[in-house]
C-alpha cells in the first residue's frame, strides 16, 4: 500500500473506550441493514400511507431517525463504495464493481484489525469475488447473489436473514459487524402471497400521495398496470424484509446483546424514477421492461423529485434509523443534521475506539448527531458518476446545486430544505451562491480521473 495510504491503526485505552460502549470490556457491535431501491418515504415511519413495517418502526420508536441523510451514488455500487471506503466513488479510475477498491481501506478492514469478527451477507457488487478474507471479512456469503433471483416462501431475504442471524449467534461473545445487504424491493417484486394477501382489500387513492407519485400511478396505467396489485405486491415485498428484520431484533434480544449493537437501517438510494426501464430515445421499452416496471416501480419517494440514476432528492436522499439503546436517543427525528454514507466510516471508527488519520478520508466524524446532537457539516456532499461527462451535484448547507453537462443545459440551484421537490430553480435570484458553489465543484472536479474504466453494471 502507498505511504499516502498507510493508517496508524491503535486501540485507544480501555479508559476512552469506555467513554463510546455500553459494555466498557468491549467496544459496541455493528449489524448494518441494507434494503435495495426503497424510497425515501417507503417505511410507514417515513409517511407511507397503506405499508405495514412494525419492526423498522420499532427501530425508529427506540432510536433516531433521519430526514436528511444521504447515499453517495445514484446507483447500486457507487452507493457501497462510499458506506465502505468513505470515499467518494468518482475519486475511483476503476469502476469499483469491476476492480474493487484498489489500496483503499475499508471499515471492515479497520475494524478487524482491531479484533472485531466481521462478516457480510446478501448482495456484494463491489469488486474482487466474495472470499474469506476479502477487505477484511472473515465470514462471507452462501447465497450472495442468488436469493434475489430465488422465490422463497419467506421472502427472498430470508436466507440472508438467517445467514446474519446466524453469524451473531457464533460471535456473540466477541464485538463484530456484519453487513445485512438485501435485494428487497429492487427488481423483480415477487413476493410470497402470503405477505401480499395481507393487503389483499388494499385500494389506491391516489390524493393519498404527491404529484411524484401519481406520475408513476399514470405511467403504470399507460403500459396496462393494475396500480392496485402492483401496490399489494411492492408492499407485500417490504412486509417481508420487515419480517426478516423482526426476526434479528428478537435474536439480538434473546442473546442479550441489544444493549451493546449499534443497528442501522438505510437504503442505497431511492425508488426508480416514474420512467419505465429500458426507454431512451432510440428504443421503446420491451414487454420485460413493462412487466418490471408494473411489478417494481411502486417504490415511494415522498415528495421528493427525481429517483434512483438521478441525482435529484429522491434519487440520493434516503431512510436512515440507528438505534443503540441508552446512547442514541429513542423516539428522536434529526431534522437538522445533513449526514451520508460517506461518514460512516469515520463515525464507526470514533464509536468502535478506532484511530484513523481523518485526511485520508472524504466523509466527517457525525457521532455527535447519531448520539443526539447535531452535526454541521464541514465539507459539502458531492455527486458525480463514473463519467469524465458526468453532470455533478453539491450540497452545502440549504443548497443543492446542480452542474450542467451537455444533457442538463443550466446551473440548477434549490433551498432543498424549502423545496425537497426541486421545483423552483433560484439560481437566477443567487448568483452568488452559484459562483460559490461551482468553484467549489470544478475545483473537486480537477482532482478526479479524467477517464474511467467501467465494463458494465448490470445489477445496478
Amino acid at each position: 500500500m502507498p505511504q499516502s495510504c498507510l493508517l496508524t491503526i491503535v486501540i485507544l485505552s480501555t479508559a476512552s473506550a469506555a467513554v463510546f460502549a455500553t459494555d466498557a470490556s468491549r467496544p459496541p457491535n455493528v449489524v448494518f441493514l441494507f434494503a435495495d431501491d426503497l424510497g425515501f418515504s417507503d417505511p410507514h415511519c417515513y409517511g407511507h400511507p397503506y405499508a405495514r413495517t412494525p419492526n423498522i418502526d420499532r427501530l425508529a420508536r427506540e432510536g433516531t431517525r433521519f430526514t436528511q441523510f444521504y447515499v453517495t451514488g445514484v446507483t447500486c455500487c457507487p452507493s457501497r463504495t462510499g458506506f465502505m471506503t468513505s470515499r467518494f466513488p468518482a475519486r475511483f479510475a476503476t469502476y469499483p464493481a469491476n476492480g474493487g477498491f484498489g489500496d483503499r481501506v475499508t471499515i471492515t478492514e479497520l475494524l478487524h484489525r482491531t479484533g472485531y469478527a466481521t462478516g457480510h451477507f446478501g448482495k456484494w457488487h463491489i469488486g474482487p469475488e466474495m472470499k474469506p478474507g476479502t477487505y477484511g471479512i472473515d465470514v462471507t456469503p452462501i447465497t450472495e447473489e442468488r436469493p434475489r433471483k430465488r422465490h422463497n416462501t419467506r421472502g427472498r431475504d430470508a436466507p440472508i436473514y438467517d445467514e446474519a442471524i446466524r453469524f451473531i449467534e457464533q460471535h456473540a461473545d466477541r464485538p463484530f459487524y456484519v453487513n445485512v445487504w438485501g435485494h428487497s424491493t429492487h427488481h423483480p417484486v415477487n413476493p410470497p402471497q402470503s405477505c401480499v394477501d395481507r393487503f389483499q382489500d388494499l385500494v389506491v387513492r391516489e390524493a393519498d400521495f404527491p404529484e411524484p407519485m401519481r406520475e408513476k400511478f399514470a405511467l403504470a396505467k399507460s403500459l396496462g398496470g393494475d396500480v392496485n396489485v402492483a401496490m399489494r405486491n411492492y408492499l407485500g415485498e417490504l412486509s417481508a424484509l420487515d419480517d426478516d428484520i423482526g426476526r434479528l431484533l428478537t435474536r439480538l434480544d434473546e442473546l442479550g446483546l441489544a444493549q451493546q449493537t449499534i443497528v442501522v437501517f438505510s437504503s442505497d438510494h431511492g425508488s426508480p424514477s416514474p420512467k419505465p426501464p429500458g426507454q431512451n430515445a432510440k428504443n421503446k421499452p420491451t414487454n420485460a421492461d413493462q412487466e418490471q416496471f408494473r411489478l417494481n416501480l411502486m417504490g415511494f419517494n415522498g415528495n421528493l423529485s427525481g429517483g434512483k440514476h438521478g441525482m435529484e432528492e429522491g434519487g440520493v436522499r434516503v431512510p436512515f434509523i440507528i438505534r443503540w439503546p441508552g446512547r442514541v436517543p429513542a423516539g428522536r427525528v434529526d431534522e437538522q443534521s445533513v449526514t451520508s454514507g460517506i461518514d460512516w466510516l469515520p463515525t464507526l471508527c470514533r464509536l468502535a475506539g478506532v484511530a484513523i488519520n481523518a485526511a485520508d478520508f472524504d466523509g466527517e466524524d457525525v457521532s455527535a448527531a447519531w448520539l443526539g446532537g447535531t452535526h454541521v457539516r464541514s465539507n459539502p456532499l458531492l455527486w458525480k458518476t463514473s463519467n469524465p461527462k458526468s453532470e455533478m451535484g453539491i450540497r452545502d448547507g440549504n443548497w443543492k446545486l446542480h452542474h450542467p453537462n451537455r444533457h442538463r443545459g443550466e446551473v440548477e440551484l434549490y433551498d432543498v430544505v424549502a423545496d425537497p421537490t426541486e421545483a423552483h430553480n433560484v439560481a437566477a435570484q443567487h448568483p452568488e451562491i452559484v459562483q460559490r458553489l461551482s468553484k467549489l465543484v470544478e475545483q473537486w472536479n480537477a482532482t478526479l480521473p479524467t477517464e474511467y474504466l467501467k465494463t458494465g453494471d448490470k445489477d445496478d
